[in-house]
């Protein structure tokens, strides 16, 4: 008997038992794979989570549109990773893979269900995912507080800008200030704490009185004052434009606040009707300013306006200038008497999150 013969012969075939083994195995797997479409999912969680890094890492406001087609599954978007399966009762076989976040840049958190159009969109502070390209570019880049403060328990005294010299524009923007009243009881505000520089009306709900330009409140009384004007240009722009006090001892808490409530403005949807061309928060020196900026609204008892010093003003302060009441576009914008009044009082509470 040739032993080496018989010796080949059984190594041929454990060679092709094994080669069997293997195949099945493959098969097997390849057939569990391609039931649970896992390779893609895999693929979709590994490319949305480099997709999110890029937007991340762009400069400025920015929107992608992700071309991958998620139609048969959902997407859920955490601080720091992306989740990606097909429904709710198959979470056990979600595919998770996570991205480089940066504690100066919020996730808005959200789950996408079988979406048509993907958009990630990077505007002030935020990422988002969305099934549309909704969200306004001009939003704002919002430093974060040292420490973290909600105005709740502060006084807060709405300047709504009356004045003589525009009675119909002065009444849009007092209408606005009472707006703004209404939607802050709703936030978990008392309304005791709310000041004004008119006098409000007989009754409740509490409300400006706006056919009347007497003086109320007294600013010095105030923790924060929230100015608003509709501005004047005899142009088409309509821009909003927060004014702060250069110097101040506040000038960082006051610059956080009117950038919560641009773009709180900018990210209402009933709003999605009014073009804004453009934002921005402008420093100015009150102390050599012109009359536009009346210093007795900052001015303590019995201080002349001469005697103003920046640097011992101690109050949360913006001036809001609401679009240009000259152009079409500023007058539509006027007109969001509702929209305009929550958005600054969501503001008020994105302040302190």
């Amino acid at each position: 008997m040739n032993k080496r013969g018989v010796s080949r012969s059984l190594f041929l075939i454990g060679e092709i038992v094994g080669a069997a083994l293997i195949a099945v195995l493959l098969i097997s797997n390849a057939m569990q794979w391609t039931s649970t479409e896992r390779p893609y999912k895999e693929y979709l969680a590994k490319d949305i989570a480099l997709s999110i890094d890029s937007v991340f890492a762009s400069p400025g406001n920015i929107i992608v549109n992700y071309t991958g087609n998620l139609t048969d599954y959902s997407v859920d978007l955490t601080g720091n990773s992306v989740s990606i399966y097909n429904t709710d009762s198959e979470q056990s076989n979600k595919i998770i893979r996570n991205f480089v976040s940066s504690e100066n840049i919020e996730v808005n958190r959200i789950k996408l269900q079988k979406p048509k159009n993907v958009f990630f969109t990077k505007a002030g502070n935020e990422i988002f995912i969305d099934d549309s390209a909704n969200i306004n570019p001009n939003i704002l880049s919002c430093d974060k507080l040292d420490e973290k403060e909600e105005l709740r328990d502060k006084k807060i005294l709405i300047d709504p800008g009356y004045g003589e010299d525009n009675i119909e524009e002065s009444k849009k923007i007092c209408n606005i200030g009472n707006s703004l009243i209404s939607n802050i009881p709703t936030e978990g505000y008392n309304s005791l704490s709310i000041l004004s520089t008119i006098k409000f009306d007989v009754g409740e709900p509490k409300s400006l009185y706006c056919s009347d330009i007497s003086e109320s409140d007294a600013p010095n009384e105030a923790d924060v004052i929230i100015s608003l004007r509709a501005g004047e240009y005899d142009n088409e722009k309509n821009n909003i434009k927060a004014f702060i006090i250069s110097g101040s001892k506040k000038e960082k808490e006051s610059r956080i606040l009117a950038c919560k409530i641009i773009n709180s403005i900018l990210s209402n949807k009933r709003l999605n009707d009014v073009n804004i061309d453009g934002t921005s928060i402008v420093p100015i020196d009150l102390e050599t300013t012109n009359e536009n900026f009346s210093k007795e609204l900052f001015l303590k008892n019995e201080e002349k306006a001469g005697d103003f010093e920046a640097a011992d003003f101690d109050k949360i302060f913006f001036l809001l200038e609401i679009g240009n009441a000259e152009s079409e576009q500023g007058k539509l914008l006027l007109e969001k008497v509702s929209e305009l009044g929550s958005s600054i009082a969501k503001g008020l509470i994105d302040y302190g999150k």
